[in-house]
């Protein structure tokens, strides 16, 4: 991580990479994506499932949509996120799961406020800045394929809540669902990422998603999951899809010791076969 980063991201929890897929390398994702989720579900490879387009109160997706495509699955090895990746697993990541996300008018309810603490206990994630880097042992990558304009909707964080040591009083901040009021709380923030943007996130992060207003318009990004080698969270990837991955997703997948150093931690740049 370079030092701007490192600071922002121990201040307020996330960080948002703007522009780090240009030119063909969008183009590429974004047909990928557009693919996908044009494709049958009894159609898709196996290990694949799909709830595109969602329900009135849930964002829809095809699961593990990351490996539908090789523009896709080099997305866990992006040039601008992997110095992130490495550093906060202290050089010992695994990726956990990939979900290729839809988000559309049909959702009438916001995906409510949530982090890791409230969801899993105190003891489940651990934020902690050692040695001059940082280390946080689950987050998530958003690498966004379309657009999101002031007013869409979509992502929102209460920045710098990663390191609160006081529970959130339930319901505080958006006690209606249907009918979220964020303009009567500004220390909700409304992060609106355009195609190409990557948000990094801390799972201790304050975080949920506004109602999609867009009605001509979908909300497209892939969530990527990560989190230590050693750290049992979930399999969250069917057997069915790792055949078709390659080697060095793989070896990013696969669990591993405290002391073990994957060798694909050791290059600056993971080009997949």
């Amino acid at each position: 991580m370079t030092p701007e980063q490192r600071y922002l991201f121990d201040v307020s929890g996330y960080l948002h990479l703007k522009g780090i897929l240009t030119g063909k390398e969008l183009q590429h994702c974004q047909q990928s994506a557009e693919k996908c989720i044009r494709t049958p579900v009894d159609k898709l490879p196996a290990g694949m499932s799909s709830s595109y387009p969602g329900t009135e109160t849930g964002v829809g997706g095809i699961g593990s949509g990351f490996s539908f495509d090789k523009p896709l699955e080099q997305l866990l090895f992006h040039p601008a996120t992997w110095p992130i990746i490495k550093e906060l697993t202290n050089s010992k990541p695994r990726f956990d799961r990939g979900t290729l996300a839809v988000n559309t008018h049909i959702t009438t309810q916001m995906t409510p406020l949530h982090c890791a603490r409230e969801d899993f206990g105190w003891q489940s994630t651990r934020y902690e800045y050692k040695n001059g880097r940082v280390f946080c042992d689950t987050f998530v990558i958003f690498f966004y394929l379309t657009d999101v304009y002031p007013g869409d909707g979509g992502l929102i964080v209460l920045p710098g809540s990663h390191k609160t040591e006081v529970q959130r009083p339930q319901n505080y901040f958006f006690p209606d669902l249907k009918n979220p009021q964020p303009e009567q709380h500004p220390e909700i923030v409304n992060v609106t990422p355009k195609a190409g943007d990557a948000i990094v996130i801390s799972e201790l992060l304050t975080h949920g998603a506004l109602i999609w207003k867009p009605t001509n318009r979908e909300r497209r990004f892939l969530i990527l999951r990560y989190n230590p080698q050693y750290f049992y969270y979930r399999n969250g990837i069917p057997d069915e899809v790792l055949p078709r991955l390659s080697a060095k997703t793989r070896e990013l997948i696969a669990f591993a010791s405290f002391t073990e150093t994957k060798d694909i931690c050791k290059q600056d740049v993971v080009e997949l076969s």
